[in-house]
């Protein structure tokens, strides 16, 4: 078992685009089989949250909260060794698609499945709600021939840490201090963690718009 006691949630994946479904529909039963890429693109990033009012009792919070974004997104960067996850995306997808259907995973085949990480970090969506770590991914799959005929994006997402009940009901998680709590080889996993988990709901995803 792969997920670790401080992923609190995986959240449920979201397609961000219709993609071009009808031309894969009719494409996905002749691939016979595809090998997979899998790389980053973008850079890590940390959004903690702001307070919002015209106030400077906002705006001094708003600044302190964003230089802390500058530090959480070095750390993240520091932490995450990126051929890893490369791989746990890789080794998600391919255990999950195994022979098909609608198609196999051959690492040899033609067909190439393209994994591109547009962003990935920390996610904290107002001022004391529970953070996420993240990916934004971009897939598609090109035949043998440079042929694309699929296309899609997906968002995967787990729980920071583990904040407490109480915490969580009044708006008062401190994501900064939860993230300090997990050494760098814990952040690694976690991104490892999702990027797996990221790779085996693609696979359902795909069988889906596959028809």
């Amino acid at each position: 078992m792969r997920a670790q006691w401080w992923i609190a949630t995986l959240a449920t994946l979201g397609v961000l685009g219709p993609g071009c479904h009808a031309k894969f529909k009719k494409e996905a039963p002749t691939l016979g089989a595809v090998s997979t890429q899998a790389f980053v693109t973008g850079h890590p990033y940390a959004h903690l949250g702001r307070m919002y009012g015209a106030d400077i009792a906002s705006d001094v919070v708003n600044v302190v909260q964003a230089v802390r974004e500058v530090d959480q997104a070095t750390r993240i960067a520091q932490a995450v060794d990126l051929p890893m996850v490369n791989q746990a995306l890789v080794d998600g997808f391919a255990e999950a698609l195994g022979s098909g259907p609608p198609f196999a995973y051959d690492p040899g085949s033609g067909n190439v499945l393209q994994l591109e990480v547009d962003d990935y970090g920390l996610y904290v969506p107002y001022l004391g709600a529970p953070g996420e770590f993240t990916y934004l991914i971009r897939v598609r799959i090109y035949k043998a021939d440079g042929d694309r005929v699929y296309k899609s994006r997906v968002k995967c997402t787990a729980g920071v840490g583990n904040p407490t009940a109480t915490s969580v009901a009044l708006d008062a998680v401190n994501n900064v201090k939860q993230l300090k709590t997990m050494t760098d080889g814990e952040v690694n996993v976690a991104f490892q963690d999702i990027a797996y988990w990221c790779g085996q709901e693609m696979v359902r995803k795909i069988r889906r718009h596959a028809g």
